[in-house]
């Protein structure tokens, strides 16, 4: 029987402990209940476990060290989960339990996961000095203001716009689903944009899985998403990179706000135009995972793997 419990580092660890100290996220993500008074929170098995001769599996081991008995151990341990926690790791068996775990509690907010890909679905960015004479109008049209504007300007260096109705989309979608952005940008890149879509984080938590998270460079995976593929919807502009999860996901129309050298057409940008929300993407695919979200929790199916999404469309 497991029970979570507080205790101070042992002397003998102190300069382990010290920097693996869990926070609020790494509780919520692996299902520990947080303390706030409390400089560290561990897994403890009962004294009596302990007596009996407990072995421990090591399910957890953040910066190099169990989280439940302090052992050391080998750099490459386990499956890295930076992304919720820097130096996290943990073994499959730990990941596969998470992934049921989290489900289950998910189901019974009668939520599912979602995972977004950023660049082309949700948005399009642009380099200053990528800009085309008829685009550079725009550098003098960005917002202050991430709560509302749809158009930024990202470290003094690249142009962001967000695709019409992202917002509503967001808010929308929350409801029913745990959200993921899965991008193929560096973990810098995704955080930053992320603060234009999600200005008061109130839809991502820290479930922001890039391109250092991926052993393949060029091909997403649903291996770190804490879910099960059951009840898992992936959205994105390129089939490509998700070959082995094509029952899981909705491919998108490519948002192209910029010129772009594989257009044969003017960009939205330089026709001083865009999306319209009410005819675009992002609405379109609100619906059908409105749809799915009432099919699955009416009963009607318990795989959205079964489901061939282009019939919606």
């Amino acid at each position: 029987m497991v029970a979570v419990s507080v205790r101070p580092p042992t002397s003998t660890h102190h300069h382990v402990r010290s920097k693996i100290t869990p926070t609020s996220t790494l509780h919520r993500s692996l299902g520990l209940d947080s303390c706030s008074k409390a400089p560290r929170i561990r897994l403890k098995i009962f004294d009596e476990s302990i007596s009996l001769g407990f072995n421990c599996k090591h399910s957890t081991v953040i910066n190099g060290v169990c989280l439940h008995c302090d052992r050391q151990m080998a750099s490459d341990y386990g499956i890295r989960f930076d992304y919720i926690f820097d130096g996290l790791r943990l073994t499959l068996d730990e990941i596969s339990r998470l992934k049921v775990a989290n489900s289950n509690k998910l189901f019974a907010q009668k939520k599912l996961h979602l995972v977004l890909d950023l660049d082309h679905t949700l948005l399009h960015s642009k380099a200053f000095k990528k800009l085309t004479p008829d685009e550079l109008y725009l550098k003098k049209q960005t917002d202050s203001n991430t709560s509302d504007g749809s158009l930024f300007v990202l470290d003094d260096a690249y142009l962001v716009k967000l695709r019409p109705f992202v917002r509503t989309f967001l808010k929308e979608a929350s409801s029913m689903f745990e959200i993921y952005v899965c991008s193929m940008g560096s973990r810098y890149y995704v955080k930053k944009v992320a603060e234009f879509l999600d200005p008061e984080g109130k839809y991502f938590d820290s479930r922001f899985i890039a391109r250092e998270d991926f052993k393949e460079k060029s091909k997403k995976n649903l291996d770190l998403v804490l879910g099960q593929e059951c009840g898992t919807i992936i959205v994105d502009d390129t089939k490509s990179v998700w070959s082995d999860h094509l029952d899981n996901l909705i491919t998108v129309q490519k948002y192209n706000y910029f010129t772009d050298r594989h257009q044969n057409c003017k960009a939205f940008a330089e026709m001083k135009t865009d999306e319209i929300e009410s005819e675009g993407e992002l609405r379109n695919v609100l619906e059908i995972l409105t749809r799915i979200h009432r099919l699955f929790f009416d009963g009607l199916i318990k795989d959205i793997r079964c489901l061939p999404f282009k019939i919606f469309f």
